[in-house]
């Protein structure tokens, strides 16, 4: 009986491209102007049905939008606004309820609570899966 044996051998490790042959980091001011542009396109605007809600949510908040909803939020947090309808999401992943908590732990930072007017059941129903209802101030009207 013939019994062939093969040698194992390491595996090769890719060669790494010199310096000069990788591509340059994105200056912050490239980037900077990559958020600028994703927020001038989001479809963040105030509602008209609920005035006194102040700024509007979009209607997506998830990974492909947040670049955007971060600048508006950010904005909001900058300029003392409290109060954020939330009226209109619906669609919301992990990364946007992420967004949410950190623009909630700026403000507080900033001496002041960001209050989700309005949330949809959408909003809600995310919030309580990830376990973040209540930090948010979420609640199910009851």
């Amino acid at each position: 009986m013939s019994h062939t044996h093969t040698a194992k051998r390491p595996a090769r490790r890719a060669k790494r491209a010199s310096p000069a042959a990788r591509p340059a980091a994105p200056t912050r001011a490239k980037a900077a102007a990559a958020v600028t542009t994703a927020a001038a396109a989001s479809a963040v605007t105030p509602v008209a049905a609920a005035p006194s809600a102040g700024p509007a949510l979009p209607p997506s908040l998830d990974i492909r939008e947040i670049a955007g909803t971060f600048e508006f939020l950010r904005s909001a947090v900058n300029c003392g606004v409290e109060d954020i309808d939330a009226s209109r999401v619906t669609t919301v992943d992990t990364a946007g309820v992420q967004l949410l908590l950190a623009a909630g732990r700026t403000a507080a930072a900033h001496g002041r609570a960001l209050r989700w007017v309005g949330a949809s059941s959408t909003l809600l129903d995310a919030a309580t899966k990830l376990g973040v209802a209540g930090i948010l101030g979420l609640a199910r009207a009851g």
